[in-house]
């Protein structure tokens, strides 16, 4: 069950790399995260593998999409598609 809540500001982001070790960090994936949208969706979506916020907060969401636009938009459509497997997880863009 998602507990408490995460803001995650990607408006830093310059890498891909950088926006999966940034997104490993706050999310406390396991060891083996493999720095995919893959590995991303399999983590998120399992409240084996790793216990989501209840309410994840992304900030800095136009900074992203401007600089990185198709890992924008890999994660905008696994947190949307979030909503589906995982109805304890609430995501909020740029609040």
């Amino acid at each position: 069950m998602a507990t408490g809540r995460a803001d995650i500001d990607v408006s830093d982001v310059m890498t891909s790399e950088d926006l999966h070790d940034l997104l490993r960090d706050r999310l406390a994936f396991p060891g083996w995260y493999g720095r995919n949208w893959d590995a991303f969706w399999d983590c998120a979506r399992d409240p084996e593998i790793s216990v989501m916020p209840a309410v994840l907060c992304i900030r800095g969401w136009q900074q992203l999409e401007t600089r990185l636009p198709r890992d924008a938009k890999e994660l905008r459509q696994c947190l949307d598609d979030l909503g589906t497997e995982r109805q304890d997880v609430q995501v909020r863009w740029d609040v």
